[in-house]
């Protein structure tokens, strides 16, 4: 009878379990099953299953978190796998679809989706590491690239509606499927967007030029083999986007070809084959858009066809289903029995749910079962335990989740059940014997956080809980191991990649300031020495004491230095109206004429006192600073300030005052007021005397370029607030008042700053730039643009590979964390200057950074460029160590700029006179001729000469590869100077057009303004300084100190030299510039973890999550999904506190 019995029971226990893996049961009286799915259907026709790729749903169901239904029968495979593989890298989308042809037409082993899926995913793991396969195939469940198909979809009507066909040209089928359906389907649906282009003329794929539409390979090759020059006079090129795939070997500057099709069909190869060999050849820019037309799914094979009529259910869009607040029920425990017993004639109402089983819908699907279901039922009855809690009982619940959640095998999935199906299970928590070291833990960490409190941090970078979701998760992640990925290719170490993408960048300053101090500065008064400010008081801690709103602070010291940077030209009535009314500022005037500024631009940044000896005539403004220095000098500071205030007020009370230009006249007029009273002699001749002697040239000339070179005179008149840069308008002045006040505050309370600092000397030496260049400073309204320089290199890229550096002297073996590349056009003016420029800069010394030069030439190159280039590079391969080589590469761009760039073609020296230069100053800067004579004359001998002079580098140029010289057997490999192979990379990585100069600076891009530019401006060896500053501060230092401390293994010791890591500094810095994340982050390991922490260690993951959850919040619920699907696609290492509510 026992062993009957336990038989029985075991049968029930197997039952229950059964039962509860199909219901969801809930402890609240009269309660309905709240099993719901939830599918949302896309707004556009299912893509072909070529296009797209899918996966098995990443989500076990769960009730109230619903992640939508994906159906096999609707998943597109490769094309969403094309577009997902062109998001890691350009090259592998193209990498794919040449595997893709040679494996792709067998389709006989494919008799499913899956099957196709399998087939894909093989071959595209094959170009990914194992965690990015994983997380792509992922993310082809999440069709996360279905959008942008339906896009290309789009962009293939408007092609097709280009140029019209006739209407019986759509009546064509490929396939032989009838088009009433899709026809059908509109009028069904008419919120359906993105539907298929139907077949033009029966045909699955057709070329795009502009001009018009080939159908045809025959028509292309014919079009092809025309002369096809980009030229706005003969038709309008399609317009390209960011999102489109052109290809590798397309050259910028040919015609545009994009072809529409599907990767499968025939059509589709034919094309592909035709337009790779064209681009190879130079003579289009090859685009693909995947596209399958209506008509053409039996013409892709079987992995092809499969989805492409079904409607497409989207994945991964969390529907949070509002029951909660019907799950519970507040009653009057006094007036209420506890639990129901058998007695209770609703026991008998087999409909009722007793403990969260309906017994009527168990019996009518199991009515062989009945006497044991009835049995089970009765035990349910019978039972003292009651689904009713009491208010005591609630009170250590969240800490039983926690502990319930870190004891199980599964913790992710236990708080996702939890959490997501809360009312089934809060009756057994309730009864859960608490551990009372886990609640110590949860009370002693919520003295440093609040109690319930959710935060979340990828790699140590926070990620906001509200926004977040996870196709933005996904990416996140995908970013931090696509940097792993390029990392472990360089050889890095484990541990030193989960250190870099674990540190967090410094925060950016917004504080830069220009350090104008300098003799051209010129104080009206002095706070500390003035006789007008000696009845204040002088405790700086005076500043700390609160005021009125809107009462200054008078305190005899020189806190604020309000110095503005003008042209005398322009009124100072402000700046003396402030000192007249006593305000706490000290004030100055920077002087600079604009008039020479110019000159000096068009000089490219130099001062030639012998070009505009004649020209400072007619300079008023250069002849204002020089009288004001000479009354400064004679008369004093206010004297000189007078004079200024007294040509503004004789040009206002003019007649003509509507007249804005400035007469010599009232130049005349203010001076001999301000020294009639004071001067010995007669005004009138100390004024004649200074207009003829040019007295003060020198002064005046080197005011206006120490204006020049902090980078302010494109600003005009502006305000220096202890270097900060303002406008100079009287409220500018107020509010730069009002932002430096909390600084120096702070300073002062903590002590650094006292009665005997020098406040600027402080500020300038800790935050100070020699020039100001918004589009460098983080404070400029142009946003830094960064390129990733790893993938071209660890992709075979030899441009990067080839380049030889320039040093500072004596630094050549030390490690450089700051790389310069210039992308520098031989043929501009503006493009040497950048060369002298960079030259220069290392000559004046720099310990961290080196230059290397990416040479470009225009359309109207011609030997001499070359002879350039070449002895750039001897010299850069050569005699980089020598001391004399900067002075050397020097000498040689200046006497290149003055006989063959700033004189005409006809007048430019001829280039044997070059080749005599370069042996004369190598032979003068100690470096051996020999090397430049052998390499130089041998190569380009007469007859080459004579060929490149009919025109063989203009032919090189516009796109042929070889120069044909049947005598001298000399192809264009040995002139080592491939223009075009260099604009290609520049072009394509940087999006560098061709002619444009640019500094590159560890993947930093700034564009160079042409001189014919309205916002054109010399880029001096200071901006380079900057440049390095701002980078190795910011984003560059931390990576060096994770560098200097790996161990290298696997690498041969004769590769370890300076050159080496520094191409790794510059490769790793360049790829984490690029990283789009927050720069905010926590301490979570101030947090104890022993009792009450899930942990998931795995030391081969580069993804580390930190998060403290609160288990039975919205945003634990949210949050437990979410490190579900990561834990399962991704495995990362994880630490997540649990940090519930205090009950």
């Amino acid at each position: 009878m026992d062993t009957c019995f336990r038989s029985r029971f075991c049968i029930l226990i197997l039952l229950t379990c059964l039962l509860i893996s199909g219901f969801t049961f809930v402890g609240a009286q009269n309660r309905r099953p709240k099993n719901v799915q939830v599918a949302i259907r896309a707004k556009w026709s299912g893509t072909p299953l070529l296009l797209e790729a899918g996966s098995v749903p990443f989500s076990s169901y769960c009730p109230y978190l619903v992640y939508d239904s994906l159906l096999w029968n609707s998943y597109l495979l490769a094309f969403d796998y094309f577009e997902l593989l062109s998001k890691e890298s350009k090259n592998l989308f193209w990498e794919f679809i040449d595997d893709w042809l040679l494996v792709g037409k067998t389709d006989d082993d494919s008799h499913s989706a899956k099957d196709c899926l399998v087939k894909i995913l093989k071959h595209g793991s094959s170009l990914l590491s194992e965690q990015l396969a994983s997380l792509f195939e992922f993310s082809l469940t999440l069709r996360s690239a279905s959008p942008r198909l339906v896009l290309y979809r789009q962009l293939a009507e408007e092609s097709l509606s280009s140029f019209p066909l006739s209407d019986d040209s759509y009546s064509h089928n490929a396939s032989g499927v009838d088009d009433s359906e899709a026809v059908v389907t509109k009028k069904l649906d008419p919120l359906l967007v993105g539907v298929n282009p139907k077949s033009p003329r029966g045909k699955c794929c057709w070329v795009d030029v502009g001009e018009e539409l080939f159908f045809e390979v025959a028509e292309l090759q014919s079009w092809l083999q025309g002369p096809n020059e980009v030229n706005g006079d003969f038709f309008q090129q399609p317009e390209l986007y960011d999102f489109d795939h052109i290809h590798f070997d397309s050259n910028i500057a040919s015609p545009v070809a994009i072809l529409y099709g599907a990767l499968g069909t025939e059509c589709f190869r034919e094309f592909h084959v035709t337009l790779v060999q064209a681009a190879k050849e130079g003579k289009v820019k090859y685009v693909v858009r995947p596209v399958l037309p209506s008509g053409c799914e039996g013409e892709v094979g079987q992995c092809g066809a499969v989805g492409a009529r079904d409607s497409l259910n989207l994945g991964g869009y969390g529907v949070e289903l509002a029951l909660k607040n019907m799950e519970y029920k507040a009653m009057d425990d006094s007036t209420v029995k506890k639990g129901v017993t058998l007695e209770d004639p609703r026991t008998e109402d087999l409909s009722q749910e007793v403990r969260g089983f309906i017994f009527s819908k168990i019996l009518e699907r199991k009515p062989d079962l009945t006497s044991e279901i009835m049995a089970f039922r009765d035990y349910l009855l019978s039972s003292t335990i009651s689904d009713t809690l009491d208010v005591w009982e609630l009170k250590d619940l969240g800490h039983q989740t926690a502990q319930r959640i870190v004891q199980a095998s599964d913790p992710l999935q236990s708080m996702q059940e939890i959490n997501q199906n809360f009312p089934s299970v809060v009756s057994s928590l309730s009864r859960m014997k608490l551990n009372d070291s886990v609640k110590d833990e949860i009370i002693a960490n919520q003295r440093m956080i609040p109690p319930g409190k959710s935060l979340m941090a990828l790699n140590g970078a926070l990620i906001n809980i509200e926004d977040i979701d996870l196709y933005l998760l996904i990416d996140l992640v995908h970013q931090e191991l696509s940097l792993a990925d390029q990392f472990s290719k360089l050889k890095l170490p484990r541990s030193t990649i989960r250190k870099l993408l674990s540190t967090m960048t410094p925060p950016e300053s917004d504080t830069f300031r220009v350090d104008f101090r300098s003799d051209h500065v010129h104080y009206l008064n002095n706070l500390e020495e003035d006789a007008m400010y000696r009845r204040w008081r002088s405790n700086i801690n005076d500043i700390l004491m609160p005021v009125f709103p809107g009462q200054l602070r008078y305190i005899r010291k020189n806190l604020f230095h309000a110095v503005y940077v003008l042209d005398p030209a322009t009124s100072i009535d402000m700046i003396t109206s402030f000192y007249e009314n006593s305000f706490p500022m000290r004030f100055g005037v920077i002087l600079y004429s604009t008039q020479f500024i110019k000159k000096i631009e068009q000089s490219g940044g130099e001062l030639h006192s012998s070009e505009h000896g004649g020209e400072l005539e007619d300079d008023k403004s250069s002849l204002i600073i020089r009288l004001f220095i000479y009354i400064k000098e004679n008369h004093g500071i206010r004297s000189a300030f007078q004079f200024l205030s007294n040509i503004n007020r004789l040009r206002t009370e003019s007649a003509d005052s509507t007249d804005e230009a400035l007469e010599m006249h009232y130049i005349e007029g203010a001076f001999v007021e301000t020294l009639l009273p004071k001067a010995k002699s007669p005004p009138q001749e100390i004024l004649l005397k200074l207009e003829k002697e040019q007295s003060f040239k020198e002064l005046s000339q080197e005011s206006s370029l120490f204006v020049f070179k902090l980078g302010v005179s494109k600003l005009q008149c502006c305000l220096l607030m202890n270097g900060l840069v303002f406008d100079s308008s009287e409220d500018a002045l107020i509010n730069a008042m009002n932002d430096e006040l909390p600084r120096i505050q702070e300073q002062v309370y903590y002590g650094q700053i006292n009665s005997h600092t020098n406040v600027l000397d402080k500020f300038l030496s800790e935050n100070g730039v020699s020039r100001y260049n918004p589009q460098i400073i983080a404070g400029g309204k142009v946003k830094p643009r960064f390129v990733s320089l790893a993938s071209p290199v660890l992709g075979g890229e030899s441009v990067l590979n080839e380049i030889n550096y320039l040093h500072s002297p004596g630094t050549v073996d030390d490690v450089k964390p700051v790389t310069h590349l210039l992308a520098v056009d031989v043929t501009s003016r503006k493009g040497i200057k950048l060369l002298r420029e960079a030259i220069r800069y290392l000559i004046q010394g720099s310990k961290n950074a080196r230059v290397g030069v990416l040479f470009t030439a225009g359309q109207d190159a011609n030997l001499s460029n070359i002879l350039l280039v070449k002895t750039f590079e001897i010299t850069a391969a050569s005699y980089s160590h020598k001391k004399k080589v900067l002075e050397f590469l020097d000498q040689v761009c200046s006497f290149y700029e003055r006989n063959y760039i700033l004189r005409s073609p006809a007048a430019a020296e001829s280039t044997q006179s070059f080749i005599n230069k370069v042996y004369e100053l190598a032979e003068a800067n100690e470096l051996l001729s020999k090397t430049f004579k052998s390499s130089l004359s041998e190569a380009y001998n007469l007859k080459l000469i004579e060929h490149l002079n009919k025109g063989g580098v203009s032919d090189l140029v516009s796109g042929s590869m070889f120069i044909s010289v049947s005598n001298s057997h000399i192809d264009i490999n040995m002139l080592n100077c491939n223009f075009i192979q260099v604009a290609q990379y520049l072009y394509r990585q940087f999006g560098i057009a061709s002619g444009v100069n640019a500094v590159i600076t560890n993947g930093r891009v700034c564009l160079i303004s042409p001189i014919t530019s309205l916002d054109a401006g010399v880029f001096l060896g200071d901006d380079l300084h900057l440049l390095e500053s701002v980078e190795f501060n910011h984003r560059i230092k931390h990576i060096v100190e994770i560098v200097e401390e790996v161990s290298w293994h696997g690498i041969d010791p004769d590769m370890l030299t300076s050159k080496y890591v520094s191409d790794i500094i510059m490769l790793i810095s360049s790829s984490m510039a690029t990283r789009d994340r927050s720069a905010e982050s926590a301490r979570f390991e101030i947090l104890n973890a022993q009792y009450s922490a899930v942990i998931l260690n795995n030391e081969n993951s580069s993804i580390h999550i930190d998060a403290v959850v609160d288990p039975l919040s919205p945003s634990g619920q949210k949050l437990s999904s979410l490190l579900r699907v990561l834990a399962k696609y991704v495995h990362p290492s994880m630490r997540i506190v649990l940090n519930p509510m205090v009950s």
